[in-house]
């Protein structure tokens, strides 16, 4: 899950109303994009930027269309997750991408989360950004 940590520049942390594109279930701190052939927002996939983190929990699969609480993903946020791998030889700067929408991973590759600080083992605390 993906926790607001701050904001560097001090503005507000606003809650807004989204239609989601599927009839999945959401958790709060889930990592959402916008689904471009639908115009509505979807959990991450590994290599996509989030542009929101879902604020409101969703059990019950409803119906596409129906709209849920996200926070904006702004330039300049910090954001606190756990490595769902080991990455202790990460380095602070390192680009990672995401695990199932809760979580970021060990892998560089196409990554999408900028590690604030060094990374971790297995379930650590990861400090990320998204620019």
């Amino acid at each position: 899950m993906f926790s607001f940590v701050k904001n560097d520049n001090g503005d507000n942390f606003p809650i807004i109303e989204q239609k989601k594109s599927t009839s999945a279930t959401y958790a709060v701190g889930d990592a959402l994009i916008v689904d471009a052939s639908t115009g509505y927002v979807k959990k991450c996939g590994a290599t996509d930027k989030p542009s929101f983190i879902c604020a409101q929990q969703v059990d019950a699969a409803t119906t596409a269309g129906d709209e849920i609480s996200v926070n904006p993903v702004y330039a300049g946020q910090t954001w606190k997750s756990t490595f769902s791998a080991d990455a202790s030889a990460l380095k602070a700067g390192a680009k990672v991408t995401l695990a199932n929408a809760q979580q970021v991973t060990a892998t560089t590759t196409g990554g999408v989360a900028t590690l604030v600080a060094d990374g971790k083992a297995s379930s650590g605390e990861a400090i990320v950004k998204f620019i």
